[in-house]
């Protein structure tokens, strides 16, 4: 009976620290910038690669498809109550849950660098959180930010440029498509959000001007290597 009785005490107690807390926002956004120095000619981006190639991007879009937070790892004592109840798992396999952005957003060098595409709010329960975990993957129908041309449905990547070889002898045009998936994990240097800090905000950002590192644009598997270093490119900001 007292086993019984203290298990029901557990419950209670965790299903107050595993609730929502109203109020608690972390706002999230998605910014282009480039890392080192380009040229910028409205919506074009010049700039060389670590091959030495100087690249002309007249287009370039990417489809963010989810945005996820988890909190810091707990000890061996907290692990084994939160097995006990069933809160905190509930929305683990959810497209879009208080810990998790589902819907895609396409995000391309038409928006200014450095200006932010507001991807949503999330609104955790309390708690101190360490990473986030970004997936890239082909837009749907339901994608914020689709161009009107149709060009992003169901891709990942797409970008239109020309090359130039680093003996500078020969520009030659290209265009990279992928509809492949690449993943990323970003420190949240233990954000925490409470009672005594209601709101945050983060501000992913992709360097576009590493993106064709380490590749020839030309190759026919230049997409795929792309794609991974649009991950790769991937840095946190938090704003306050």
């Amino acid at each position: 009976m007292k086993s019984a009785a203290l298990r029901s005490m557990l419950f209670v107690l965790l299903a107050g620290c595993g609730a929502r807390e109203e109020g608690i926002r972390l706002h999230l956004g998605l910014t282009l910038r480039p890392a080192g120095p380009v040229q910028v000619e409205g919506s074009s981006r010049r700039f060389t690669n670590d091959r030495g190639e100087r690249i002309v991007l007249n287009r370039a879009q990417v489809t963010l498809n989810s945005v996820e937070i988890f909190p810091c790892p707990e000890g061996a004592a907290w692990r084994w109550l939160r097995e006990l109840s069933p809160i905190g798992t509930a929305y683990a396999h959810s497209a879009s849950s208080p810990r998790q952005l589902g819907t895609p957003h396409v995000s391309s060098l038409e928006r200014p660098d450095g200006e932010a595409l507001e991807l949503g709010t999330l609104r955790p329960p309390p708690s101190r959180y360490c990473r986030v975990h970004l997936v890239f993957g082909p837009a749907d129908e339901d994608a914020v930010g689709l161009p009107a041309d149709g060009a992003m449905d169901g891709r990942t990547i797409l970008m239109e440029g020309e090359v130039l070889a680093a003996n500078g002898e020969d520009s030659r045009p290209f265009r990279l498509e992928s509809s492949g998936i690449a993943n990323a994990e970003l420190s949240l240097e233990g954000l925490t959000l409470s009672t005594e800090k209601l709101e945050a905000e983060q501000v992913i950002s992709l360097a576009y001007d590493h993106w064709l590192d380490g590749v020839s644009p030309l190759a026919t598997d230049a997409a795929a290597q792309v794609q991974s270093n649009v991950a790769r490119s991937a840095a946190l900001k938090s704003v306050y």
